[in-house]
């Protein structure tokens, strides 16, 4: 009994506890740790184009989609504005997951066939885009009415002063909201994985279910912090230049 006991125990999985950990972060381990990133570091290469890809392309048409729906919502349409804020409720109440399930699963159904990285980046632009609405629209909201009175004092429609007066100031203030809006865009790229898209995420579990070893995890994070590092920057040089307040 106590053989076949221990013949089980040796072919059970590995589990990291307090009694094992110092064993992981022996000089072999991490020794072992290097050389797993250096043969992997193509793919994490090619992992990282795709997830900027992903966030760049979604974060493009986020901003456009928060934009004019936003913008819409202030021209003061009623039956438009009920329609518009069905989806800002929809999107911004219902789990992205759920959501992207929906399309990657759901399209096919009725015979809509999309390639996984569409897929990803409709669900993302949709689920961040009602959030980015909200920003733009209380940025909207936050202008003084003597703006829209001294425009209208010039003869311009409402939509000329949205478009010429309110809506740059709007956008200039929202700078600080949508970079962290932009930075949940990345973020959320790691839920790709689950639509077989190999974007940083995946690489880390990849190189896990093959190895059993989370170094993957730790440089796909790594790799995260500097692209959430690079944008925060990019917001602050934004920021500067146009004098905006946090």
């Amino acid at each position: 009994m106590v053989k076949g006991a221990l013949i089980m125990n040796s072919r059970a999985p590995f589990q990291f506890s307090v009694y094992n950990s110092h064993n992981f972060f022996k000089g072999k381990s991490m020794d072992f740790g290097y050389r797993l990133i250096s043969e992997w570091l193509p793919i994490f290469f090619e992992a990282l184009i795709l997830t900027i890809k992903i966030s760049a392309v979604s974060a493009v048409f986020t901003l456009c989609l928060g934009s004019i729906v936003a913008s819409a919502m202030s021209l003061g349409n009623r039956p438009l504005n009920y329609i518009l804020q069905a989806y800002v409720s929809i999107f911004r109440n219902s789990p992205l997951l759920v959501q992207l399930f929906f399309f990657f699963y759901g399209l096919p159904l009725i015979g809509i066939r999309i390639s996984s990285f569409i897929t990803g980046v409709m669900a993302i632009t949709l689920n961040e885009g009602a959030f980015v609405v909200e920003i733009i629209r209380g940025s909207i909201n936050g202008i003084p009415k003597n703006d829209w009175e001294a425009a209208e004092s010039l003869g311009l429609s409402r939509f000329q002063i949205l478009r010429k007066v309110i809506f740059p100031q709007a956008f200039r203030n929202s700078i600080p909201a949508l970079t962290g809006q932009i930075s949940m865009i990345i973020k959320d790229t790691s839920i790709l994985s689950l639509i077989m898209l190999v974007e940083l995420t995946r690489v880390g579990n990849m190189i896990y279910n093959k190895y059993f070893n989370f170094t993957g995890f730790i440089f796909a994070a790594f790799l995260y912090i500097v692209i959430f590092i690079v944008i925060n920057n990019l917001s602050f040089i934004l920021e500067k230049k146009y004098r905006v307040r946090r």
